[in-house]
């Protein structure tokens, strides 16, 4: 299908998931996990810098662009199966770095709909309470007191809100839009309460979380009970759809801001609040790797069409660490 600024927000999630990483998969071959994962972090703090200027425009859609192009492309390397490798540049501890599921089903089954802290604060885990007139897809959590919860009941959460998200899995959106809807409906009323700062932050929080659920996909005890590694497989994704969660509650907010802004919200956001229509990711991305005249994808660095051709050699792979080694200079060994 072409793609285009016009139908670009009807794309569906999965496939802007494996369309975008296509560009740089020459590079993408050779590139381990923990590399792209840097790479995303590298973003992320980016999107928390323009955020900290008090003057978000331009590089913070651009920032935005790039770590969901990353975001992007560490959950397509993620898909596999525990211990199995995806490619012959993986470390060991890398192949145990693995998500079941695609990104699409990964959200909603933690994102059903509806905001996961209410699910669990209105059910504990009874989904005979999914049935009660109390419960309502609406977010309520800023009224109310954050509950810590212990590892069981973390389980029995997982299992019961997968089990409500399976059953109305009809319901799940389909576009990159339409999941920008379901995220800005269920959390309006706290996104208008919560600064752009405070949510910038979160979504640092929440890679924080990421990379240590990554970690603890290659660290255990004295021994390795029945099921551990698959738990942690389940927590791996429960962090990155909260990452996802705070990305398009960024988006948001800032759609938000653009529909409320005073004068001088105005002067400070400038181009992000002069856009014609709403602020939304799929436009974000387009307008930063997309191209209208060429109907798809392309590289804004070397301008190549569906495949990058920039001049980049990544080590060990492309170029050997002796060549790194012999263009050391010691009159720079400080």
């Amino acid at each position: 299908m072409p793609y285009h600024s016009n139908n670009i927000g009807r794309v569906q999630l999965d496939d802007f998931v494996e369309a975008i990483p296509r560009l740089y998969a020459r590079l993408d071959q050779h590139r381990t996990i923990s590399d792209s994962w840097l790479h995303a972090n590298h973003h992320a703090a980016s999107i928390g810098e323009e955020v900290r200027k008090e003057k978000p425009g331009e590089m913070l859609l651009q920032e935005i662009a790039d770590f969901a192009m990353w975001l992007f492309t560490v959950l397509g390397k993620l898909r596999g199966d525990i211990g199995e490798p995806n490619m012959d540049t993986e470390k060991p501890e890398e192949t145990l770095y693995r998500i079941r599921h695609n990104f699409s089903d990964l959200l909603w089954n933690k994102y059903p709909g509806m905001c996961p802290v209410c699910y669990w604060r209105r059910t504990e885990g009874d989904r005979d309470r999914e049935k009660e007139s109390s419960f309502d897809a609406a977010c309520d959590c800023l009224l109310h007191d954050v509950e810590s919860r212990d590892q069981s009941q973390k389980q029995k959460h997982v299992i019961a809100i997968r089990g409500f998200a399976n059953d109305i899995r009809d319901r799940k959106p389909t576009s990159v839009d339409n999941w920008q809807e379901m995220f800005g409906r269920i959390f309006r009323s706290n996104l208008r309460h919560i600064d752009l700062p405070k949510i910038a932050f979160h979504l640092l929080e929440e890679m924080g979380e990421v990379s240590d659920a990554m970690a603890r996909t290659y660290t255990y005890g004295a021994n390795v009970a029945l099921g551990e590694p698959s738990w942690k497989q389940v927590w791996l994704e429960e962090e990155l759809a909260d990452v996802a969660s705070w990305l398009f509650a960024l988006v948001e907010k800032l759609d938000i801001i653009r529909q409320t802004a005073d004068s001088y919200d105005r002067w400070r956001y400038r181009e992000t609040v002069a856009q014609r229509g709403p602020i939304l990711l799929s436009g974000i991305i387009w307008r930063r790797y997309g191209s209208d005249d060429l109907q798809d994808f392309y590289c804004p660095h070397c301008k190549s069409l569906t495949a990058c051709t920039c001049a980049v050699n990544l080590v060990p792979s492309t170029i050997g660490i002796d060549m790194i080694k012999a263009n050391v200079t010691e009159s720079l060994q400080l």
